[in-house]
């Protein structure tokens, strides 16, 4: 029995660890594909364990930052000492608030970033979640969704004139890269 609960503590501990690999490995791809670096200001609104957010404040160059929305105490804690650990202040900031009303002006940001979009819960969230992206991104900003599914999300975007609709299967994720020309 003792072995039976190790070999499945060993299995769950390997999926979870793929995942998170495999998450890291699609936000490389996106960022490649993307040119993200130098001067731009990016929103991650769904951060995770911080390590795709640090890979791309590491892109970037002052001015340019990246801020990182997170919803609870711990995670911003854990995140601001990441940021100091990897030494990236000067282009990383990690914000606690509530994706669904984000304290930040119209317009600024050339990047919006959403990872999982379908796990906000409750599902009517997730419309607001999106239409604060859009708020706060620039006119000519790009949007990045990455969700098991995110044709759902193209009907609002075409509602907020966005013509550059992109899907893309990265991995196992589905990835929706929106720009607003």
């Amino acid at each position: 029995m003792i072995v039976v609960i190790g070999i499945v503590i060993v299995i769950v501990v390997g999926i979870i660890g793929w995942l998170i690999w495999q998450r890291q490995q699609v936000w490389k791809k996106i960022s490649a594909d993307l040119s993200i670096r130098g001067d731009v200001q990016i929103l991650d609104m769904s951060i995770g364990n911080g390590k795709t957010f640090i890979n791309l404040a590491k892109q970037l160059t002052a001015p340019g930052k990246i801020v990182g929305v997170v919803t609870n105490e711990k995670q911003e804690q854990k995140l601001k000492e990441l940021i100091k650990e990897e030494a990236v202040a000067d282009r990383a900031k990690v914000e606690l608030t509530d994706n669904t009303n984000l304290p930040f002006t119209d317009h600024q940001f050339d990047y919006v970033l959403i990872s999982n979009l379908q796990q906000v819960k409750p599902a009517i969230t997730q419309g607001r979640v999106l239409q604060e992206a859009i708020r706060v991104l620039d006119f000519k900003g790009t949007i990045v969704i990455t969700a098991t599914t995110v044709q759902r999300y193209r009907q609002l975007l075409e509602y907020y004139r966005f013509k550059d609709i992109k899907v893309k299967q990265i991995g196992g994720q589905r990835v929706m890269i929106a720009r607003r020309n």
